[in-house]
């Protein structure tokens, strides 16, 4: 699986729901807290991810920060 980088755009430490706007410019990916390994996200902190595709959009998956 290809590996994609970005930075996490929002993320509501509450309900673990967020987006993560790529670096390449292509369109907002969802993030949620199992995807993110349990681990809280903050505004602004820049991550590597996979995609995957969900019936409800595409969210990013094993969340890592660098």
């Amino acid at each position: 699986m290809q590996l994609f980088t970005g930075r996490v755009k929002s993320y509501d430490q509450q309900t673990g729901l967020g987006s993560i706007a790529l670096d390449s410019g292509a369109e907002d990916v969802s993030v949620e807290l199992c995807s993110s390994d349990r681990r809280l996200l903050s505004e602004g902190q820049k991550v590597e991810f996979r995609m995957i595709h969900r019936p409800t959009g595409i969210y990013a998956c094993d969340i890592r920060l660098i």
